[in-house]
């Protein structure tokens, strides 16, 4: 037996059962990884910013950046659009920022400082911290200077007119004013149930909002002035998402019925409470719902004299636009692709989207006239643009964009005939941008008939008959879609950047777009027996592995697989179920056992509506699990995971664990970071995944025993 044990900050890291060669292989007849162009450090070196944001006045952007593990604010004015860092958190410490606000005159920005507690309220701590660490509102000034705490984790909604925001706290509302000499929240109004969707008029005289009560939800106003609460709707339906109009006259907002699949839009007047629906989706269990499962950011906004909402009518996530007084939708995005952001313009003429309906594994990313659905792209192209921050004037648009080798950076574009575009945010001088490959878009047909998408990278230069290692992806979620490039989510980024190493290091590298994930339409995403009910998606990858090996440049003996979360599980899947093909695998805080994470999820019961239905149901979710297959599991298999994770927990794979010290035959190594959550926090933490995983590819699937550059 074979073991060693290393310790270093914050990781465990164990190798503890002996190897199990490839059948009939031996490690001087498979060909070594070669050495990588760039390291890992340096593809790794870019800052990814999030958050854009303009400012409600003048020519002056705002967003976070997450400089490897340096989270910071970070701000440009025009003319010239030079950026500067605004805060000084220097540590690669795991503390987040979020909630990026201007103040109405845009002199000043609040932000989030921690992240959010889990379930036991304990707050993400992944330097272990042993005073422990808070989560709070902090104030700067745009011109820079000491940021000030003004109040503890609060989720803040900023007035349109004056430097003062409005919170809750369950049932209660809070108003602060910035600018008070010691600002301190003063209680608005109290109700019996929650306060939710707090949504400012236009003159900053009142909040409406909602309040989920006894299976419905109902909207109120609140009256700053005269401190008067008054109720809106009062239905058997839940009424969400309260939108004003220009004039303050109306809220409008969406109705879930009871008793109904689809939803329905719905205006009432501020004053007299009256009521109307302009219209109802259709009755249907996919298309008839108000779209929840894109990870993006859209809703319903109140345009001038139209609504828009999203919606999966058609079977892919589009939005419409209808006018305030009623009629026909219009739908704004027509074809094959979905909307993932949306942001109407200032003067409510136009909705700035991002979308994939040009070209379905990218982003691209125009303006849209809700009066006549008139469309103006200006990324169509080869790009991946998101993020939308129209200024406040109408003259310019601020986004967020990538490419196949251009990491994500901020965009300015002037919207006048020159249409002059300007890189804003800073560039890394180690990204290794020309040594990346151009991932090409494949298709390929699971066992069932399904057209599953995919991102095949190959070496530069790989020759037929080549014989080369390679490694299969899977994303997590499974609500996710992989692109042509860097993708616009900062766990993804980081995923493309390890893949683009891989291949740096001579393996051809297949991303796939399993079914269950988002960009292919509602039926892509809503597949029959997928995910605990039956696996159906594990048919995706393993035919993504007959792809490879159909290809001249693979060695169709040597294909590993990784991937994180969702992708974890299948990654497990696949190790589980088919050794023959997959001969190594990495796992990162992956699923294994859908009957446990049902339990965990349902807070330690599975619904149903009698015990045999309940037993019926773990049965089936076990037997979608990799550890029904554990018997059968022979792959080497490197089992990665943080001990603060929120979304899986830790107990998936010491159950993983166990099993597999028990059947005994299966080489298996650990990295735990103690205190880090599920998308790790720290940067150095993301460094030893990547380095680790390039190692124990080079061992298990290229034959090099003695790891690759920076390996452990």
């Amino acid at each position: 037996m074979r073991a060693r044990v290393a310790i270093l900050a914050l990781v465990t890291i164990a190798l503890l059962q002996p190897a199990t060669p490839r059948a009939g292989a031996t490690e001087s007849a498979a060909p070594e990884a070669q050495e990588p162009a760039f390291t890992i450090e340096q593809v790794m070196s870019y800052a990814f910013p999030s958050e854009l944001i303009a400012a409600p006045t003048g020519e002056r952007i705002a967003w976070l950046a997450n400089d490897q593990g340096r989270r910071n604010v970070w701000v440009a004015e025009g003319p010239d659009w030079g950026p500067s860092r605004l805060t000084s958190y220097l540590e690669d410490d795991g503390q987040v920022l979020s909630g990026l606000t201007f103040t109405p005159d845009g002199d000043r920005l609040i932000y989030l400082y921690g992240g959010g507690p889990n379930r036991d309220g304990e707050l993400p701590n992944p330097t272990s911290e042993i005073d422990g660490v808070s989560t709070d509102l902090w104030l700067i000034d745009w011109g820079g200077g000491e940021p000030e705490r003004i109040a503890g984790a609060i989720s803040p909604v900023m007035s349109p007119t004056e430097a003062r925001i409005a919170y809750t706290d369950g049932g209660t509302a809070w108003l602060l004013d910035l600018d008070a000499d010691t600002p301190e929240g003063a209680e608005l109004f109290h109700v019996r149930s929650d306060v939710g969707d707090l949504q400012w008029s236009p003159d900053g005289t009142r909040l409406a909002f909602s309040s989920a009560r006894d299976g419905r939800s109902i909207l109120g106003i609140f009256d700053l002035a005269d401190g008067k609460l008054r109720w809106l709707t009062n239905s058997a339906d839940q009424d969400r998402l309260p939108r004003w109009s220009p004039d303050g006259t109306r809220l409008a907002f969406i109705r879930l019925l009871a008793g109904y699949q689809g939803f329905s839009v719905w205006t009432v007047e501020t004053a007299g409470g009256k009521a109307r629906e302009l219209w109802r989706a259709p009755d249907h269990e996919q298309q008839g719902r108000y779209p929840t499962a894109i990870a993006g950011e859209y809703d319903l906004m109140y345009g001038n004299g139209f609504l828009v909402f999203p919606g999966e009518m058609t079977g892919w996530n589009h939005l419409y636009a209808i006018a305030e007084d009623g009629g026909e939708p219009r739908d704004l995005t027509p074809g094959n692709g979905i909307v993932e952001n949306a942001k109407l313009s200032a003067d409510g003429d136009w909705v700035w989207v991002n979308a994939n309906t040009l070209s379905i594994d990218t982003r691209q990313l125009g303006r849209i006239r809700l009066s006549d659905g008139h469309a103006e792209w200006i990324e169509s192209g080869a790009a991946i643009a998101w993020n939308p921050a129209p200024s406040a004037d109408g003259a310019w648009i601020a986004y967020i964009r990538s490419g196949a080798r251009e990491h994500a950076g901020v965009r300015m574009r002037h919207l006048d005939d020159s249409g002059v575009v300007m890189s804003v945010s800073p560039l890394s001088m180690e990204f290794p941008n020309n040594q990346l490959v151009v991932p090409r878009q494949v298709v390929f047909e699971a066992a069932d008939g399904w057209k599953i998408h995919g991102q095949l990278f190959v070496p530069e230069g790989l020759s037929s008959g080549a014989d080369a290692a390679a490694v299969i992806f899977m994303h997590g979620g499974s609500r996710r879609q992989m692109l042509l490039g860097w993708h616009n989510r900062g766990y993804y980024h980081g995923a493309y950047a390890f893949n683009q190493y891989l291949v740096a290091k001579g393996y051809v590298v297949l991303s796939v777009n399993y079914r269950s994930g988002i960009g292919y339409g509602v039926d892509f995403r809503e597949p029959p027996e997928y995910g605990w009910r039956g696996a159906s998606e594990y048919q995706d990858i393993v035919a993504a592995g007959h792809y490879l090996q159909s290809l001249s440049e693979v060695d169709p003996e040597r294909i590993g697989l990784w991937g994180g979360s969702y992708g974890g599980y299948l990654t497990a899947m696949g190790l589980a179920r088919d050794s023959d093909l997959f001969k190594a695998g990495v796992d990162l805080h992956g699923v294994h056992d859908w009957s446990e994470q049902l339990r965990w999820y349902g807070r330690g019961q599975i619904q149903g509506p009698s015990e045999a239905e309940r037993e019926r149901t773990r049965q089936l979710a076990f037997r979608s699990s990799p550890v029904a297959d554990i018997e059968s599991w022979r792959s080497p298999v490197l089992i990665i995971h943080g001990d603060d994770d929120r979304n899986v927990p830790f107990e998936a794979s010491i159950d993983l664990v166990a099993r597999l010290r028990q059947k005994g035959d299966v080489h298996f190594e650990e990295i735990y970071f103690v205190d880090d959550v599920h998308g790790f926090l720290r940067h150095e933490n993301w460094l030893t995944v990547f380095r680790a995983g390039g190692d124990f590819f080079d061992r298990f699937l290229a034959g090099r025993e003695d790891g690759a550059e920076g390996g452990i």
